[in-house]
């Protein structure tokens, strides 16, 4: 081959080199670094960029996005000297590429660090039983602590999340048995207020229907009080008017009268039996009876008033 192809080719080969230094892609969410000489000198944005080679170079890229961190699992001792094994994850997006860069060695690692850290820092200060209850609290702790020291390196914490907090397995187990414990107690109040209840419910009904068994026998009494009012004003009214008739000296009025009281007389000694025997001459030992009505005129003559019978039976 002769030596000036060989130029040729060496030449085309370092113009595509050069090229290719020159050319400098940026990608959406990233920023680049841009140094000549070592020293930084500006901060190249996402798109197409030309440089001068040799002179220049792109010297780091900074990824612009929010991106999660996980903090590495440790064991923490609570206020109340528990071991607890602890894990969380950290959310930041760097606001300043240049601090980024060039005030930390290393954002992810420092930013690692500074959180695992701070758990130890806000666990330690809490008993046991806080530590589970108030995670959410301990959260927002950990990263206004965090947030603040990171913002000199150009980050912005946005977010922490302990995501387990896991007790020794001896410990498991005493909580696991003091739960049972406890859901034992609460069965057994439960099942006491609720014979409580029921033992007042029985005895309330108890009470109504006491009261309900008194209403209907005062309600009762009543009845039978107006019923015997209704039947002595009736048995008065059928009285006075017998008296009126017997007065009149209405011999019928008087048979009739002196006949049901006849038979009211011998339904009371005959009290247990079914029929009432009538002797056979109860119409004439009535009708015999009629002679008293020449008494009852004599005594319509008040001549004669002091001689009138006070009762017939």
């Amino acid at each position: 081959m002769p030596f000036g192809l060989i130029i040729v080719g060496v030449l085309v080969v370092f113009a595509i080199v050069v090229i290719a230094m020159m050319v400098v892609t940026v990608s959406q969410g990233y920023e680049a670094m841009l140094e000549r000489f070592g020293k930084y000198v500006g901060t190249l944005k996402p798109g197409l960029h030309f440089i001068t080679p040799f002179a220049y170079k792109v010297a780091r890229r900074m990824n612009m996005m929010e991106h999660a961190i996980e903090i590495p699992q440790q064991e923490v001792i609570t206020k109340d000297n528990a071991t607890v094994t602890v894990d969380a994850i950290l959310f930041l997006v760097i606001t300043d590429s240049y601090k980024s860069a060039y005030n930390v060695f290393n954002y992810v690692g420092t930013c690692q660090q500074l959180a695992l850290a701070n758990v130890r820092s806000v666990i330690g200060q809490r008993n046991f039983d806080e530590v589970l209850a108030e995670r959410i609290k301990m959260n927002d702790e950990i990263l206004r602590e965090v947030d603040a020291a990171s913002s000199t390196w150009g980050v912005k914490v946005t977010r922490v999340e302990i995501r387990d907090i896991r007790p020794p397995d001896d410990l498991l187990r005493a909580m696991g048995e003091q739960k049972k414990a406890d859901q034992e107690k609460r069965a057994k109040i439960l099942t006491a207020e609720g014979d409580q209840k029921a033992q007042i419910a029985v005895a309330e009904g108890r009470k109504q229907a006491a009261i309900l068994e008194s209403e209907g026998k005062l309600t009762a009494a009543r009845n039978e009080a107006q019923a015997i009012k209704v039947t002595a004003e009736a048995q008065a009214d059928a009285t006075k008017a017998v008296s009126e008739a017997i007065k009149n000296g209405n011999e019928a009025a008087i048979n009739y009268f002196l006949g049901q009281k006849y038979i009211e007389a011998m339904g009371r000694i005959n009290a247990n039996a079914k029929i009432i025997m009538i002797p056979a001459n109860f119409g004439t030992g009535v009708a015999s009876i009629g002679g008293i009505a020449a008494l009852l005129n004599d005594a319509q003559d008040p001549a004669n008033a002091a001689s009138k019978p006070t009762a017939l039976r």
